[in-house]
């Protein structure tokens, strides 16, 4: 279970310092924040780690190369996971950062797995100048996370899973969308002990 959780993901004129969403219960916090610019990574998550979060997780417009480096930037004080795509989402979100850079108007949801969450109270809607927007939804489960998914897939071009094990957890999403919108799910990098490598 985590204790102390925040999602990165940027926007144009965020401000690192403050909540986008959070979601805080018996079973621990979840908060969302957004950076203006990459640049701004690496100094929030040392930030967020001298407060205690214990886990981040990136948006799949990090990269892998952003994701190692919040990773070097928390050491071993917390697990840092980013959002990836599976094989039957790679047209779709080819197809999105294409028409992303291009301008055009767009619209993703973030899905974020928080026991305990209420996915009719603990959500925002962030509408972008131009048109588009980001939904962010805390929901308590996968399954909860699947429905919602169900019922926003019209209207979306990109979906991210957030707090889930693993693929596992992004499966019943991506049936319910019917693989019609790419979907994404946080991987964790997985340590090796020394001296072993993958068999």
């Amino acid at each position: 279970m985590t204790k102390n959780r925040v999602i990165i993901y940027e926007e144009a004129g965020a401000d690192p310092r403050a909540d986008v969403l959070a979601v805080g219960n018996d079973h621990g916090r979840t908060r969302v924040r957004a950076v203006a610019e990459q640049a701004q990574l690496e100094p929030l998550v040392a930030e967020l780690i001298g407060e205690g979060v214990d886990r981040i997780e990136l948006c799949g417009a990090f990269g892998a190369v952003w994701h190692a480096r919040a990773r070097r930037a928390a050491g071993e004080r917390a697990e840092v996971g980013a959002i990836y795509y599976g094989f039957e989402s790679l047209t779709g979100v080819a197809s999105y950062k294409q028409r992303f850079e291009a301008g055009e108007v767009l619209s993703e949801a973030f899905l974020i797995v928080h026991e305990g969450a209420d996915p009719g109270k603990d959500r925002i809607v962030r509408k972008r100048d131009g048109g588009g927007r980001t939904t962010l939804v805390a929901v308590p489960d996968e399954t909860t996370a699947a429905e919602v998914a169900g019922r926003l897939a019209a209207e979306l071009q990109l979906i991210e899973l957030y707090g889930g094990p693993g693929p596992e957890s992004a499966a019943p999403v991506i049936e319910a969308v019917d693989a019609a919108v790419p979907v994404g799910v946080t991987a964790w990098a997985v340590a090796f002990p020394a001296g072993r490598g993958r068999d």
